[in-house]
C-alpha cells in the first residue's frame, strides 16, 4: 500500500491533474510516467561508472515506481558506445544481468543491429501510442542516431524534435560520440545538455555509509553488490550517468548523502 500511495504521488507531481488532456500538450521538457519511455544507456567503455549508474537507476525507478512500471516504462541498454567501441568491457554483461535481468536488457555490443531494431520497435510503440522518448544518455549518441534514422525511415513525417529527448552531461561521452552521430542527434532530437554530474555523485576513495547502506538493502543489495565486485566503491564511488534521470523525473542535483536518504532507506 505505501509504494502504490508513493507512485501515485509521483505521477501526480509528474503529470499535474490528471484526466483533463492536458499531457498532449505539456511542456516539452516534462516527463510522463503515464505514457512515456526512458531509455537507459550505459557505454562500458572503458570507465566502469556505469554498472554503479545501473544500480543507482534501479535502486531510484523501483524506489519512485515499481518494477511492473520499469517493464513498461524503461529500457536498459548495454555498449551504448561511439569511438571508444575497441574498449568495451565484456565483464559488464554481469551487473546488467544483476540489475536488470528480471525485466530484460539489450547487449547491442553482441549485435549492434539487433539492438537498433529493438530499440526502434519499442520506441515506435510509445510513440505510437501517444507517448515521448526520453534517452539517459550514459554514453555516447552513436546508438541513438542509429535508431533515430531507422525511425525517420519508418515514419518520415514524424516530428522527432518533439518527440525524441535526450539528456547528456558529459564532454567525455560527446567527444567519443562519432561527430556525425552527434550532430544528427543534436539537429533531429531536443538535445538537453545538463550540468556534469560527476560534481555531486563522485567521490574518490568512496564512501563507507553509502556502501553499508546499500550493500545492506534488502531489495536492491544485490544490485550495488554487482556494481561494486564490477568497480570497488574503494576506488571510487561513481554514479554520476544518474544525473541524467535526475533531470528527465525532475529531481534536481542530489548529492550522494541525500540519494541514500531518499532511495535505500
Amino acid at each position: 500500500m505505501k509504494r502504490s500511495i508513493l507512485y501515485s504521488a509521483v505521477l501526480i507531481v509528474f503529470c499535474g491533474c490528471a484526466g483533463q488532456g492536458t499531457d498532449l500538450v505539456r511542456s516539452r521538457t516534462d516527463f510522463n510516467p503515464y505514457k512515456d519511455l526512458i531509455s537507459l544507456h550505459y557505454d562500458y567503455a572503458p570507465d566502469k561508472d556505469d554498472g554503479q549508474s545501473a544500480a543507482a537507476d534501479r535502486s531510484m525507478l523501483q524506489t519512485l515506481m515499481s518494477q511492473e512500471w520499469i517493464k513498461h516504462h524503461t529500457v536498459a541498454v548495454s555498449g551504448t558506445y561511439g569511438l571508444n567501441k575497441d574498449t568495451f568491457n565484456k565483464q559488464s554483461d554481469k551487473v546488467m544481468d544483476a540489475v536488470w535481468g528480471d525485466v530484460g536488457w539489450i547487449a547491442a555490443n553482441d549485435d549492434w543491429q539487433a539492438a537498433v531494431e529493438a530499440l526502434t520497435d519499442k520506441w515506435l510503440k510509445i510513440i505510437n501510442n501517444g507517448g515521448n522518448i526520453w534517452i539517459k544518455e550514459g554514453g555516447q549518441s552513436d546508438m541513438t542516431a542509429d535508431v533515430i534514422k531507422r525511425i525517420v525511415r519508418t515514419d518520415s513525417n514524424l516530428k522527432i524534435q518533439d518527440r525524441i529527448f535526450v539528456v547528456q552531461h558529459s564532454d567525455w561521452n560527446e567527444e567519443q560520440t562519432t561527430p556525425e552521430a552527434l550532430a544528427y542527434v543534436k539537429n533531429m532530437a531536443t538535445y538537453i545538455r545538463i550540468n556534469d554530474a560527476n560534481r555531486y555523485l563522485n567521490i574518490k576513495g568512496g564512501d563507507v555509509v553509502f556502501v553499508k547502506a546499500a550493500l545492506a538493502h534488502p531489495n536492491y543489495g544485490k544490485y550495488w553488490k554487482a556494481a561494486f565486485d564490477y568497480y570497488p566503491p574503494t576506488e571510487r564511488l561513481d554514479f554520476s550517468d544518474t544525473g541524467e534521470l535526475f533531470h528527465i523525473l525532475k529531481r534536481g542535483e542530489l548529492g550522494v548523502n541525500a540519494f541514500k536518504e531518499h532511495f535505500l532507506r
